[in-house]
């Protein structure tokens, strides 16, 4: 540990914060088997806006009433979102002071840990979880839903690094009026006729009910007018886009539109890289001696995925982000989308009271594979063994069963523990399907868990997804070609990894 003056130890202790880690740091430590002598606190650090922080609150209380005297966590908003936070865990680290224990994401982490283990400021928390008193059974263990747990194991040194907070995964929102008939090529094709704006009308825009969006279709089905069924693959959505541009421009329909969304350009890569059997990223033995044999995606296959994209962009069947000036949940929500993929943390952005929406799987080409998004917790070495137990102690009241399926479904998360889908909370949630997406998203999750998929963390992983996100920009903000673009982003990746 390094020596620090009185008056930083002072402070820091004040503030919950110990200067710490990052030189010659003990990776592998030992949770005390005492208690201290006096009650000691030590810091959460989050990202949660107020709205999503009522049941993290509860725990937080819970457990400081139960360790009373012994240890107080404090929750923390040092920063509005991820980046924000991972840049500010990056200036605290410059100056050696770091909280206990923080959200975040695994390519975050990767860089805390460093590229010399010596030189990490999280801990490895294989001792913490196997310690005979305060770690967990392998019956304990084995109750960790197998992919959230694993990516705890995936980074560039061995052991566990990080622990499961909470986990989404990406689904389709869907228009479901739209889908019925309750569109502009009907409003166009059936203009001044009762019985169809009759149907419509009754849909009640967000609180249409299956049997009135079942009553539009039949109707305007067997009326030659146009509805659609819902893709469950990736050539069915881009053929019922291409469907849809067609029922447009049939009925002179001209306004900007956009059947197919999808949110984030580099989960749209980085899936359809996966579904296909194209190589992405690796952590392998060969690029622990080469940084660049990390990234796999500059290869013949990744660009002939890409040049694919730019023509169903160019054709105006698909829209993402960086092909936009607007995100795609706005293009949804202001009907100039018809279908769009997105986190299910975000649910509430694709929320409209104009019409009905309804949650798919995303969808697949060639295997389903699905992208596997959350946060985890990590553990920093904060100079203070006891307010890295009760960080510890913390993060198990945390991830209890009944905790955690509470605390993950108030912001549309799906609970680390499998236990958790068992309680009468999770039940209780359950239940009330139908009556917003808050409620369906849980449902839908349940049949996508088999089918997730992450990507390895080592240093410059962030830079790689950042950057495979990014090429479709090069493309359209710099007019690049699909060479050049991919030559800037592994250009990018390198740098990042030196």
């Amino acid at each position: 540990m390094k020596k620090k003056s009185l008056l930083i130890i002072a402070l820091t202790t004040m503030l919950g914060l110990t200067a710490c880690g990052g030189a010659d740091t003990v990776v592998d430590q030992e949770l005390p088997r005492d208690d201290p002598s006096s009650e000691v606190s030590f810091e959460f650090w989050h990202c949660l806006g107020h709205e999503k922080t009522k049941n993290l609150t509860k725990v937080a209380e819970a457990f400081n009433t139960k360790y009373a005297g012994k240890y107080k966590v404090i929750l923390k908003h040092p920063a509005g979102d991820y980046g924000a936070l991972h840049s500010t865990l990056k200036t605290k680290m410059a100056s050696g002071e770091v909280p206990a224990i923080s959200m975040g994401y695994p390519d975050s982490f990767s860089e805390y840990i460093s590229k010399r283990m010596g030189d990490s400021f999280l801990l490895r928390l294989t001792n913490y979880i196997n310690d005979p008193d305060f770690g967990y059974t392998a019956e304990e263990l084995a109750d960790f839903v197998p992919g959230y747990y694993n990516e705890g194991t995936n980074y560039q040194f061995e052991g566990v690094w990080s622990m499961p907070m909470y986990k989404s995964t990406e689904v389709m929102y869907y228009n479901a009026s739209y889908f019925a008939g309750d569109n502009a090529p009907n409003a166009k094709k059936f203009e001044g006729n009762n019985n169809y704006f009759n149907l419509v009308n009754a849909l009640d825009g967000a609180n249409a009910t299956d049997e009135d969006l079942a009553a539009l279709k039949t109707w305007v089905d067997a009326n030659g007018g146009y509805s659609y069924d819902v893709p469950e693959t990736w050539d069915q959505a881009i053929a019922l886009s291409r469907k849809m541009l067609a029922d447009r421009k049939a009925e002179k329909v001209t306004d900007v539109f956009y059947p197919f969304g999808y949110d984030s350009d580099a989960n749209l890569l980085i899936t359809q890289m996966e579904q296909r059997g194209i190589p992405y990223t690796s952590n392998d033995e060969a690029s622990k001696n080469d940084y660049r044999e990390h990234f796999k995606f500059n290869n013949p296959e990744a660009k002939a995925l890409v040049n694919e994209i730019i023509g169903y962009l160019n054709e105006k069947t698909l829209v993402t982000k960086n092909s936009s000036s607007d995100y795609t949940n706005v293009l949804f929500t202001e009907l100039k989308c018809a279908f769009t993929v997105g986190s299910t943390g975000g649910s509430s952005y694709n929320v409209s009271s104009n019409f009905k929406v309804k949650l798919a799987p995303v969808p697949y080409k060639n295997q389903r594979k699905y992208i596997q998004q959350g946060p985890s917790f990590c553990f920093f070495d904060c100079g203070d063994a006891y307010k890295q137990k009760g960080a510890w102690l913390f993060y198990k009241e945390f991830a209890d069963a009944s905790n955690n399926a509470k605390v993950a479904l108030e912001n549309s998360y799906d609970p680390v523990r499998i236990s958790s889908y068992a309680t009468d909370e999770y039940a209780a949630w359950i239940a009330q399907e139908g009556n917003g997406l808050q409620y369906d998203i849980p449902a839908m999750t349940a049949t996508l868990k088999n089918y997730y998929m992450t990507s390895p963390v080592f240093i410059g992983s962030s830079t790689a997804r950042d950057e495979i996100g990014n090429i479709i920009s090069y493309i359209y903000s710099s007019n690049n070609s699909v060479d050049e673009a991919f030559d800037t982003a592994i250009s990018h990746c390198y740098t990042a990894a030196k």
